[in-house]
């Protein structure tokens, strides 16, 4: 039974082929382990089609600007869950009659499940986002004929008949609902005492017990049989198996996962936008932050916001670029803007930034020194090794940054290893950003961009990135120049002080 995926165009099955293409290294690079939760990382680390982006934005913006569904999303997620447990109890029964016994209360919480989808797909048909998610599931598998004949039996005989027979698990459904007391007593008024585990939690009934009691309550077991025989065939393994169903959990706390971290953004100040998706090779963002700051405690009011703009379009190759200053000057904190921007657009994930236009990227890739890495080792050769394989891996339309690459050797050697990295990315046409301290980088056919300082102080940092002397002139160069510290007007200096002192 195919099932149509919410976040993916295709079906459930067809997303669980697709290959993760940004590394767990990017992940460990940008993300802090109580971000997002690590169920939903592997979502992160498969980028959207870039048809498939506007439809996830829409939906992370109602999960964030609708409290209801947010909500209703939260509720099918529980009732999912829930399901898939007890029809897991059902694989692993170890008899016929528990099989039996348990087929018609899982049918019971499917089917509630499946009645509130069915009142929610009228209005999500008239809203038009997701309705057809809804009305095709319910057609395919939880249709009202179903839903009917599963409600008539359940209504007749489990008021006369609460045992949930189950195994290891207890739900917070079943604990809110006491199914064990239930399954306790009825045990105890069969004269079955000494059948009752003395921990109750999570041994279950003996084989006997199941046997004994399935025989005790005949009339309900046949039923119940009855049930198993006509319906079991199809929702267990046949045209309508709900296996694959019980995927669309994953997708469901993907959703929630996801917009409980940009909802703590947007709580901090932090701003939000769904770029839109551009035909053209671009990266364009207009006010970006790094929302990593939240976890220092910037508020985003006080997170410095810079521009960013890569394209390669129409002959103009300023997708990858040089990028010195500094210390402190807001290098790092640019590059998690930019990286994390291009992570979360490709994922159809709103961007920390007042507004943008972006092409999708095919894998996002960084390279953080131990100094600046959440988790990595800083040695010269683990970096190298680390460094050649995005090199390998990184195509023309994916973004890769990289922070002060090779700084664990010499400089002689430090220089050639980074120009070549960087010289490699640029005319291959990969986006994204090399830091470096090495000035003789900058200047060159890769543009150049700048940590800029205070004109009046050249102690204060300003935290803005700018584009620099087109594409020849470096930070320090410019700073040298502004008070006339360069090897030129240096030279002048020297040479107007030396004649001076000769005149005298």
């Amino acid at each position: 039974m195919p099932y149509p995926s919410i976040l993916w165009n295709g079906t459930l099955a067809e997303s669980r082929e697709r290959v993760p293409a940004v590394p767990e290294s990017t992940i460990r690079d940008l993300l802090a382990e109580d971000d997002i939760r690590a169920r939903s990382i592997p979502f992160l680390q498969i980028p959207c089609l870039p048809e498939e982006i506007p439809g996830r934005q829409r939906l992370l913006m109602r999960m964030l600007d609708d409290p209801v569904f947010a909500g209703r999303v939260e509720s099918l997620r529980d009732g999912i869950s829930d399901a898939e447990q007890m029809f897991g109890e059902i694989g692993r029964a170890e008899s016929e009659e528990e099989k039996i016994l348990l087929f018609l209360p899982a049918m019971d919480r499917f089917c509630a499940l499946a009645d509130r989808m069915a009142e929610w797909a009228v209005e999500e048909d008239r809203i038009g986002e997701v309705g057809r998610f809804w009305r095709g599931w319910l057609d395919n598998v939880a249709n009202a004929a179903y839903r009917k004949r599963c409600s008539d039996i359940l209504e007749k005989h489990v008021p006369a008949f609460r045992l949930k027979i189950h195994g290891s698990s207890v739900t917070a459904w079943e604990r809110k609902n006491d199914v064990r007391g239930d399954m306790e007593k009825s045990i105890r008024d069969m004269g079955l005492e000494d059948a009752i585990p003395q921990a109750r939690y999570p041994q279950k009934a003996s084989l006997p017990v199941v046997k004994g009691y399935a025989d005790a309550y005949n009339v309900y077991t046949g039923l119940a049989r009855s049930f198993w025989e006509d319906c079991a065939g199809d929702y267990m393994g046949g045209s309508r198996d709900l296996t694959g169903a019980f995927r669309y959990r994953e997708e469901f706390e993907f959703l929630m996962d996801v917009s409980a971290y940009f909802k703590r953004l947007r709580e901090g100040g932090y701003p939000l936008c769904m770029p839109e998706v551009s035909e053209k090779r671009e990266f364009i963002l207009s006010g970006a932050v790094d929302p990593s700051l939240l976890r220092r405690n910037v508020p985003g009011g006080e997170a410095v916001p810079n521009e960013v703009r890569m394209t390669d379009t129409d002959g103009e190759r300023e997708q990858f670029f040089i990028l010195s200053g500094a210390n402190g000057g807001g290098k790092t904190t640019y590059l998690r803007t930019c990286s994390l921007a291009a992570l979360f657009f490709s994922a159809g994930c709103p961007v920390a930034a007042k507004s943008g236009r972006c092409m999708p990227f095919d894998a996002v890739y960084t390279h953080f020194p131990a100094n600046e890495s959440y988790e990595s080792n800083g040695r010269f050769m683990d970096e190298a090794a680390r460094a050649d394989e995005i090199m390998e891996a990184a195509g023309k339309n994916s973004f890769a940054v990289f922070n002060e690459t090779y700084s664990g050797t010499d400089e002689r050697r430090s220089e050639e290893y980074s120009r070549r990295l960087a010289e490699t990315m640029w005319e291959r046409g990969t986006f994204g950003i090399y830091v470096t301290h090495i000035h003789s980088l900058t200047g060159g056919k890769i543009p150049t961009l700048a940590a800029m300082v205070d004109e009046n102080d050249e102690n204060r940092r300003t935290y803005k990135i700018r584009r620099v002397g087109e594409t020849r002139s470096s930070f320090a160069r410019d700073i040298l120049e502004k008070y006339g510290l360069d090897a030129e007007t240096l030279s002048v200096r020297i040479r107007e002080t030396a004649e001076k002192k000769g005149g005298r």
